[in-house]
C-alpha cells in the first residue's frame, strides 16, 4: 500500500443518469480543474481549469484516508441498484507516475460508496468550492462588461 504524501495528483468524477456531474483534479503543482457540484444540476456544467495554492491540494491529501487507499484497483457495483444510476470514479496519481482508482456503480436511491470514500468526495467539493465560485463569478462579471 502506498502513502498518501507520494499522491501527486488527486482526480474525482461523478456520473449521474449518464451526465458528468463533477469533475474535481488537483495537483502537487497547482494545477487545477473543477466542473460540476455532485448534483445532477444542469447549471454547472462548464468546466474551469487554473492553478490555486499549492495548500488546496495539501489539504485534501490530507484527508486521504486508509478507507480511501483499501478501495484502489477495486471496481464495486451495488448489486441491486435503485434511483437513477450513478458512477462514481476517485483516482490518485503517484509521483512514480503509477495511478490507482476506485469505481463504484449504485443508485441514486441505494447504498453508495464506502462512507470513507463519499467523505473524501465531498471534502473534494468543499476544499475546491471557494475557487469555483471565484471562477463563476469572473465569468459572470466578464458577461456582463
Amino acid at each position: 500500500m502506498r502513502s498518501a504524501e507520494e499522491v501527486v495528483a488527486i482526480v474525482v468524477v461523478l456520473h449521474i443518469d449518464g451526465q458528468q456531474a463533477l469533475f474535481a483534479l488537483l495537483g502537487a503543482d497547482g494545477s487545477i480543474n473543477r466542473m460540476g457540484s455532485g448534483s445532477s444540476s444542469p447549471s454547472d456544467g462548464e468546466m474551469f481549469i487554473g492553478k490555486a495554492p499549492p495548500e488546496l491540494f495539501q489539504l485534501l491529501r490530507s484527508k486521504i484516508t486508509p478507507g480511501v487507499i483499501h478501495f484502489l484497483g477495486q471496481r464495486l457495483a451495488a448489486p441491486n441498484p435503485r434511483g437513477k444510476p450513478c458512477e462514481l470514479t476517485v483516482c490518485l496519481k503517484y509521483a512514480t507516475g503509477r495511478e490507482a482508482a476506485s469505481a463504484w456503480r449504485y443508485g441514486s436511491e441505494s447504498q453508495g460508496p464506502h462512507p470513507e470514500v463519499v467523505d473524501f468526495v465531498k471534502e473534494t467539493v468543499r476544499i475546491t468550492e471557494p475557487w469555483f465560485q471565484q471562477q463563476k463569478a469572473m465569468v459572470t462579471r466578464q458577461a456582463t462588461s
